[in-house]
């Protein structure tokens, strides 16, 4: 019975519905950036939300307002077909009512950031770069079959490293939501202790201390994080259950995806806030 209903909320569910990471991985991404802002980034963020308030605390505020502001509901991913590796504006990132895509929102943001018409444009700039170069890293924010996975129907059986809800039984869930949430509560018990995890793991890695880790644009990032969606895709398994077998196979992944994410976010702000430029329009 679960599964069929299952089935069923999935067919009346918008494009997309998944929000990328869920709390847990915007706030570690976010937690990762705050601890690498420059101190003219350090000091803009404290004086946009107050001192006290930190990057943590609105990573999750662009999927709280998704419902009142359907006009930024495709900023939150980009849609490429599996086989592409190339990333074509025109029918990747077309403009539509519900946006375009998270490419072009945070080309955007580099500007919008520094140049807001006021402190509360800024501020809104802010919380929406925070959270949408997480998006961009999450693997299935970038693929369009399926709805990126919404529509692919999976139980998640494993321990992981902790033994979550679906250690106790099979959790009902999709693709992309186990992306999102599932796989993350497995590894760790809160999003502080993946922060420690990545801290003393992947981020010392030398992957992680070369400049070519935070460097490239968001097109580079998208089509790297497409690469990687290709992997955790074709590791699907065919009875689609995720197991402890899948889990192992893609924790790399998954560390690496969100320590990347945190790395290119406090560069994204660093250089935001380390210019003075504005152009036309700001």
């Amino acid at each position: 019975m679960k599964t069929i209903w299952f089935a069923a909320l999935l067919a009346i569910l918008p494009w997309h519905q998944a929000i990328a990471w869920g709390q847990e991985g915007h706030s570690a991404v976010a937690e990762i950036a705050q601890r690498r802002l420059s101190p003219q980034a350090a000091a803009m963020v404290a004086r946009l939300l107050g001192r006290g308030h930190s990057l943590a605390a609105v990573a999750s505020w662009a999927d709280d307002v998704r419902d009142a502001r359907p006009d930024t509901s495709r900023w939150h991913f980009v849609d490429m077909p599996l086989a592409s590796d190339r990333y074509v504006p025109a029918e990747h990132c077309a403009p539509s009512p519900q946006g375009d895509c998270v490419i072009a929102e945070l080309d955007r943001l580099k500007t919008a950031l520094r140049c807001g018409r006021d402190a509360n444009a800024r501020r809104e700039a802010l919380k929406f770069a925070v959270h949408f170069v997480g998006d961009l890293h999450q693997p299935l924010h970038t693929v369009d079959e399926e709805r990126g996975g919404n529509a692919i129907p999976v139980q998640v059986q494993l321990r992981g490293l902790v033994c979550s809800q679906a250690c106790k039984a099979p959790l009902a869930s999709n693709f992309h939501a186990a992306w999102d949430s599932d796989l993350i509560h497995a590894t760790v018990w809160s999003w502080g202790a993946y922060v420690d995890r990545l801290e003393s793991a992947w981020l010392t890695s030398r992957e992680a201390r070369t400049r070519q880790a935070a460097g490239g644009t968001p097109v580079d990032w998208a089509l790297e994080t497409h690469r990687a969606a290709r992997t955790v895709w074709n590791l699907l398994p065919p009875g689609r259950v995720l197991d402890d077998g899948y889990f192992q196979k893609v924790l790399p992944t998954l560390d690496r995806q969100l320590g990347l994410a945190g790395l290119r976010l406090a560069r994204f702000l660093n250089e935001a806030y380390g210019s003075k430029a504005c152009r036309a329009g700001y």
